[in-house]
């Protein structure tokens, strides 16, 4: 039993580790823009939590698509 246990160690342990390779470590580095420019991403907001870019109407002087970046709570 203690043979079995090991393995799915080792299998999980591995897992994780090829996980954090494929991560892109940029995107977790990166500062999340303040100006919206797609639907879904992260973005600042002036308080200074994190918010997600949503569409929103546009006013008379914007060309759209127009987005705003809103609390995620």
């Amino acid at each position: 039993m203690s043979g079995s246990r090991n393995l799915l160690c080792c299998s999980v342990l591995l897992g994780s580790l090829l996980s954090l390779v494929a991560c892109d470590f940029e995107s977790l580095q990166a500062t999340p823009p303040e100006k919206c420019a797609e639907s879904g991403l992260q973005c600042q907001l002036p308080e200074g939590p994190l918010g997600v870019c949503e569409r929103y109407r546009c006013g008379a002087s914007e060309t759209p698509p127009c987005f705003v970046c809103i609390s995620q709570h």
